[in-house]
């Protein structure tokens, strides 16, 4: 029977194959508005995702019950592993990138925790006609994990990208201030010492 489904998928026009491998992600029906945003982000409908709901879903890793439903739904785009959902393949490290920049410190460990499937991707292949459509995966995949590998680099990202976010005024809507002002002082915030070691941050799911 192996055989047959071989040939059954042989037999589909790569337009149906995009399809299916995609389907998961589109025809999805999210049960919480928390996993229909990062259905939302990774779907292939909307190529460029919009940095508030970006932003919204690194504020949920801040919540001890969204952060696995998030990661989850994230992990499981970036393991598909059937190159002709490369959009979304691509989109689940976009996702990435912005949740070890702008999410909670435990982002930062399970990312690391996920390095083989990370790794994995640098391999990764897959042309439409002579467009290799693989090659941002590879790249950003490579981007990751050297960001990764490096403390100091996450260090100075998350700096950056926490000014940006006071820059622009991203911190209302609930995030940062909220998050680590619980006790007073926002010491929080301010204290990006190590990742995952300070579970200060967590109390407040």
């Amino acid at each position: 029977s192996n055989k047959h489904t071989m040939n059954f998928i042989k037999d589909l026009s790569v337009d149906k194959v995009l399809n299916l491998a995609e389907d998961t992600f589109n025809q999805v029906k999210p049960k919480t508005d928390v996993e229909a945003r990062v259905y939302e982000v990774l779907s292939h409908k909307n190529w460029g995702s919009s940095s508030t709901i970006m932003n919204q879903i690194a504020q949920d890793t801040y919540d001890y019950d969204k952060f696995p439903i998030v990661t989850g739904i994230m992990w499981e785009a970036l393991e598909t592993q059937r190159p002709s959902a490369w959009r979304v393949v691509f989109k689940g490290l976009t996702l990435l990138e912005h949740l070890i920049k702008n999410g909670s410190e435990r982002c930062v460990d399970d990312a690391r925790n996920h390095s083989h499937t990370l790794r994995g991707l640098h391999r990764f292949n897959y042309y439409e006609g002579t467009i290799d459509r693989g090659v941002g995966v590879r790249e950003k995949s490579k981007q990751l994990v050297e960001i990764l590998g490096d403390d100091e680099r996450i260090r100075e990202e998350r700096q950056k990208a926490r000014k940006m976010r006071e820059k622009f005024g991203t911190t209302s809507g609930g995030s940062m201030t909220s998050v680590s002002g619980g006790g007073g002082g926002g010491g929080g915030s301010s204290r990006y010492a190590g990742y995952g070691n300070d579970d200060s941050q967590w109390r407040s799911g």
